[in-house]
């Protein structure tokens, strides 16, 4: 199951940075508040990761960090995607507040 989550981790987090249902929802979040989402959520998943999700069972937590190990433009916003079953998987998007 792990390899499923490594596979698709950075789709996840580009996806859903990018998706306005998703990046409106991530964005309305306080430092500390997750939302998780996965196969439950299937009919408002963006179509790129939609059936991989899907097929596969898997589900994702998402929070707002106020830093990270990789580097971002000062002023984006930092998602943080994460496996709901493998803490170390995990991949982030910097988002600019601004683009709703």
């Amino acid at each position: 199951m792990k390899k499923y989550y490594e596979y698709i981790i950075s789709d996840v987090a580009m996806e859903m940075s990018i998706d306005k249902f998703w990046r409106k929802k991530i964005l309305e979040l306080k430092i500390g508040e997750k939302i998780e989402f996965g196969y439950e959520d299937a009919d408002i998943l963006p179509t790129y990761i939609k059936n991989y999700v899907l097929t596969n069972k898997l589900s994702f937590n998402v929070e707002i960090v106020e830093s990270c190990e990789e580097e971002f433009d000062e002023g984006l916003v930092i998602f943080k995607f994460t496996s709901a079953e493998f803490n170390d998987i995990f991949a982030f998007s910097g988002n600019n507040p601004d683009v709703k």
